[in-house]
């Protein structure tokens, strides 16, 4: 058995003579000294196994005469260290029993020795079993924080944090700490700007699966045989660009209704489905409009050499889809609806393919209020319900989204709700605290203000405890929009 109690940094001691098991006060040594977020342990008392404590605060009490206000007054400065009582106030953790982590539900007595556990007794007791990946170490020690990869990939996960704080790093760490460990890893990567277009990364995927990058003026192969009179507007006037005001969406819509309505189940996905509807348009330049629309759509529909996203995800480690060549928000938020339903619909039919879905900044792909959003209400509409649909359903049919975002009050309430069961939270603005203390808790909201570039605090399902941990977090590559900002550009020549 490992050996926890090596080094004693004080005693359980309550300044108000209260004892009980569920948050402890301690009075420190003279010469120690805890950190908030730190976990410590007790011996339980009547096995000799730890029982894991973490610190809430960490303090020092100095009481003080009424004498001593007006000597600091008149710049008499008495420094009296023998005075200065270090304390800390611990919620309980529990204890490892048969491999599940139970409370302590005894009172912990008074001046019980509370010790410093060992890194191996930390590691035993956070980590869990089975196929993991170390994202970087736990402050302040150097064990390393696992996570469970199976849980990760059931329920995904949320990165929040704000601007160069190292959100970004840590999903592209993240990426390549999967592509080493797993073996036939499938990873789909949107990246709106080509923040993510790293040498590392593409080596590393090259290594281990295949590299495919796709490009927002890359044809997609479609497959769509047939659809439903109002899939079939919805995926036409999507691709076309068109609001639903427009003379031609108000057009088709009728059509379409219409043939709904007369019992018609699917039209065909093609020019010739799209003729068929034409020779019902009356109007001669709503035809014209309608046909040059249609002639780009299904040219690119029945193009032979277009990427199939599908075989393509299930050939390649890693699909990089780098739209920094987009022309607007509307091409970034279509096309990326239509590849992430296009995946999803693949892995609900078939139980052989999955594929993790990366995206940064997902507050410009499910905002909060569409209306203000990057993109047009009408490319939300159509976005946001597929994103709501994969955050539930996704990970149980092998499509777990890992989203990042530095405006977490901006990101669809639902989703980020949903994608709070496993978050890395960095320092965030004061913003974003609401929508972080709804998911996290007030205290550890709070405390995600005060951390410094690199670390975060991670809370969810993938260790045995779902207690809170501060992790320094591994820089495994930088991001492409290191080195390159205009003070940069300008010092290089």
């Amino acid at each position: 058995m490992v050996e926890a109690f090596q080094e004693v940094v004080g005693h359980v001691f309550s300044s108000e003579g209260s004892y009980g098991s569920e948050r402890v006060e301690i009075t420190l040594l003279a010469n120690k000294s805890v950190y908030r977020g730190e976990y410590l342990c007790i011996k339980h008392p009547a096995e000799d196994k730890p029982v894991f404590i973490q610190v809430e605060t960490a303090s020092l009490r100095r009481p003080s005469a009424s004498y001593e206000e007006k000597l600091l007054r008149d710049g008499d400065v008495v420094q009296d260290p023998e005075k200065i009582v270090g304390k800390a106030f611990c919620w309980q953790v529990g204890y490892e029993d048969s491999g599940l982590i139970r409370p302590l539900l005894s009172p912990i007595p008074p001046l019980t020795p509370v010790y410093r556990p060992s890194p191996e007794a930390l590691s035993q007791f956070i980590s869990p079993d089975g196929p993991g990946v170390s994202i970087g170490t736990i402050y302040p020690t150097d064990v390393r924080l696992r996570l469970s990869l199976k849980i990760l990939f059931r329920q995904g996960a949320l990165v929040v944090g704000g601007v160069g704080t190292g959100k970004s790093t840590l999903l592209m760490s993240l990426m390549l700490k999967i592509l080493k460990t797993v073996r036939n890893a499938h990873i789909l990567l949107i990246d709106w700007d080509g923040e993510f277009r790293s040498k590392v990364l593409e080596e590393n995927a090259r290594q281990h699966g295949g590299y495919q990058r796709i490009t927002s003026s890359t044809r997609l192969a479609r497959k769509e045989k047939s659809l439903s009179p109002a899939s079939w507007y919805n995926s036409f006037r999507t691709r076309a660009g068109l609001s639903g005001s427009a003379r031609e969406a108000r057009t088709l819509y009728a059509i379409t209704k219409k043939l709904e309505e007369d019992g018609v189940n699917s039209i065909e996905w093609s020019q010739q489905g799209l003729e068929k509807i034409l020779s019902i348009v009356e109007a001669d330049d709503v035809r014209k409009r309608l046909e040059e629309i249609g002639r780009n759509i299904f040219k690119h529909a029945s193009e032979e050499n277009g990427v199939d996203i599908v075989e393509t995800v299930r050939t390649n480690a890693l699909v990089h889809v780098d739209f920094s060549d987009a022309s607007n928000w509307d091409e970034i938020i279509n096309r990326s609806r239509e590849i992430l339903e296009t995946c999803y619909l693949q892995a609900r039919a078939d139980p052989t393919f999955g594929v993790a879905v990366f995206i940064d900044e997902v507050h410009n792909f499910a905002p909060q209020s569409p209306h203000e959003g990057a993109a047009s209400r009408e490319a939300y509409d159509m976005m946001i319900p597929v994103m709501k649909l994969i955050a539930t359903t996704g990970p149980r049919n092998g499509v777990p989204l890992f989203l990042a975002t530095q405006r977490l009050s901006e990101v669809d309430k639902f989703i980020s709700t949903q994608m709070g069961q496993n978050i890395f939270a960095f320092r965030v603005e004061d913003v974003d605290l609401e929508r972080l203390r709804s998911i996290m808790g007030s205290d550890i909201a709070y405390s995600a203000r005060l951390l410094p570039r690199g670390y975060c605090i991670y809370k969810g399902h993938a260790l045995k405890i779902q207690r809170p941990v501060i992790c320094v977090v591994d820089k495994e590559a930088d991001v492409a929009s290191v080195g390159r900002d205009l003070l940069t550009r300008w010092q290089s020549q």
